[in-house]
């Protein structure tokens, strides 16, 4: 008996060395705490994102405001955040299009993206577009997005393989969080509905679209940096 017993400690024992040893390898493959990234390098990474998101943020607000002090709060189609706004919106799709040329692996998933933020610069564009028939920007974002679309079709299941590779890229989670701001939040906080509540008979239709716009050009530059950072990350791998 006592034989026994002591070869069934020794087995527990291993037992939970073996446990504790993969627990151990597991908590050094989260790529956030990965021990061989030195202190340094972990802390510069992280004051680079501050520095990005200030800079994005002190953009957006000096935007706005020189389109207050200039156009009397008016945002129209000649602002400054309004041609930021396209700006930015070309730097997404010509990054995507970048990548499409660049990594062939993953092209057709690259150009439908890009063929997307293609569709919303149109889109922004639809003033100019009104001045040939109303609602003339719909035929060329339906070109655009169809040629895409088809294109993607043409290489069917691996179209969807080359999209999971491209969203694994970290910076896509902000690129995401960026066009939810903009398709769902923006739209939202923008209605006028909800500032004709707020501000009741005092209602001021400038106060409400110099909201709506600069929340739509914040969404607007994190896509642009994400897109770019995706990219970058993306192009470089071996």
């Amino acid at each position: 008996m006592p034989a026994c017993y002591k070869h069934l400690q020794v087995v527990l024992i291993m037992k939970i060395q073996t446990k504790s040893k993969e627990q151990s390898h597991m908590s050094f493959e989260i790529p956030e705490f990965n021990l061989s990234q030195s202190t340094s390098e972990v802390i510069y990474k992280r004051c680079q994102t501050a520095l990005v998101v200030l800079a994005i943020g002190i953009i957006v607000n000096l935007a706005i405001r020189i389109d207050f002090v200039f156009l009397n709060g008016k945002i129209g189609e000649n602002s400054v955040t309004e041609m930021l706004q396209q700006f930015l919106l070309i730097v997404s799709s010509g990054a995507f299009a970048y990548l499409a040329k660049k990594r062939p692996e993953v092209k057709h998933a690259a150009m439908l993206i890009s063929a997307f933020f293609a569709v919303m610069f149109i889109r922004e564009l639809d003033h100019w577009f009104d001045m040939i028939t109303h609602g003339a920007w719909v035929y060329p974002a339906i070109l655009t997005a169809g040629s895409a679309i088809f294109y993607a079709l043409k290489n069917g299941k691996q179209t969807i393989e080359q999209l999971a590779l491209i969203l694994a890229s970290p910076h896509m989670n902000l690129l995401v969080t960026g066009v939810m701001l903009l398709l769902v939040f923006s739209r939202l906080f923008g209605m006028g509905s909800f500032w004709h509540g707020v501000m009741d008979e005092h209602y001021i239709r400038n106060v409400k679209t110099i909201a709506e716009e600069g929340t739509e050009l914040l969404a607007y530059c994190l896509i642009a940096f994400a897109s770019l950072k995706t990219v970058i990350g993306i192009t470089r791998k071996k």
